[in-house]
């Protein structure tokens, strides 16, 4: 088990560092999507060599269009100059790519809802595929078990905002020339979007690549992480958390980690919770999917279908 930090900021390089951090992911100016921090290739380099022996991954994981084929190569050529260590994707033109000039990056298959079972995984291990992310709206229950018989090493999230939809369409840009609003719809304009009959919202916002929705709530597993002992990558998102409160909950998760490896979980976690909870005092943290049953039977759907009928 290890923690892999999104960073947010370049900030703070030192005190992940000094925690014991040895994964970092970082996005780019360049097919990344959703994020926290965009790189150009000069402070990617920075941040390699300021990282030492960590390891940095980058996110390449847009869906690519036909015509940017020639700058994705020229994209990947310049990641396998700067020594990469990994890459986060989704298109497998990015792992033909990078088999066909013979790049040595982790690969890591990040498809966002698709990872959802050992043999699907195991498959892609015959492809040259090294990581897998598992997908966020699968039970706890079940991801242990895709974990345990993977070929694959595996990855799941344990803290912040979560991925929900995205849409290559420029959904909001659209919606506001529709009713004649003139409106930007950047990540930093904190937009929210909360459907109706629910009590939760959503944050949303456009780039390049086209429209994003992820979770308001945020995930929290810091009083459930000695259930995660079977997966090799603990991802942390950082995404809509201060860079300066990253490094504090990065350092409470890395402490969790440490009580487990000595036995002492049961009493540390209860100290660590309150300090999240002081911490980040106005977020709503809860397991997500984690306890959630994602198979239903279908007598179950139709009863529930007639129910709402006569409501």
């Amino acid at each position: 088990m290890e923690l892999v930090v999104h960073l947010n900021s370049n900030k703070f390089i030192n005190d992940f560092i000094d925690i014991g951090i040895k994964y970092f992911v970082v996005g780019t100016k360049y097919f990344s999507c959703r994020q926290a921090l965009a790189l150009d290739y000069e402070e990617l380099r920075r941040l390699k060599h300021q990282l030492g022996s960590a390891e940095l991954w980058v996110l390449v994981n847009a869906l690519i269009e036909e015509h940017d084929l020639d700058a994705l190569m020229d994209h990947l050529a310049k990641l396998h100059d700067l020594k990469i260590d990994g890459i986060l994707f989704q298109d497998f033109g990015v792992l033909e790519i990078c088999q066909e000039n013979g790049y040595h990056f982790e690969m890591i298959y990040s498809p966002d809802t698709l990872n959802t079972n050992q043999a699907t995984l195991n498959y892609l291990s015959t492809l040259g595929i090294d990581s897998a992310f598992l997908a966020r709206e699968i039970p706890l229950d079940e991801k242990t078990i895709i974990a345990k018989n993977s070929n694959l090493k595996t990855m799941t999230q344990i803290h912040g905002v979560e991925y929900m939809a995205y849409s290559k369409r420029k959904l909001l840009s659209n919606y506001f020339k529709e009713i004649k609003l003139d409106k930007s719809v950047s990540i930093s304009d904190g937009i929210v979007i909360q459907a109706s009959g629910v009590d939760y919202g959503c944050h949303i916002y456009e780039d390049k690549f086209g429209c994003h929705i992820l979770s308001k709530k945020q995930l929290c597993c810091l009083d459930i992480l000695s259930s995660f002992t079977d997966f090799d990558y603990l991802y942390i998102e950082s995404l809509f958390i201060d860079d300066l409160k990253l490094v504090e909950i990065v350092n409470l998760y890395q402490d969790a980690l440490k009580s487990i490896g000595n036995g002492t979980y049961g009493k540390v976690s209860k100290e660590l919770l309150p300090q999240l909870y002081r911490l980040e005092s106005d977020v709503d943290f809860h397991h997500s999917f984690m306890f959630d049953a994602t198979v239903y039977k279908i007598d179950d759907v139709r009863k529930r279908e007639e129910n709402e009928k006569c409501k």
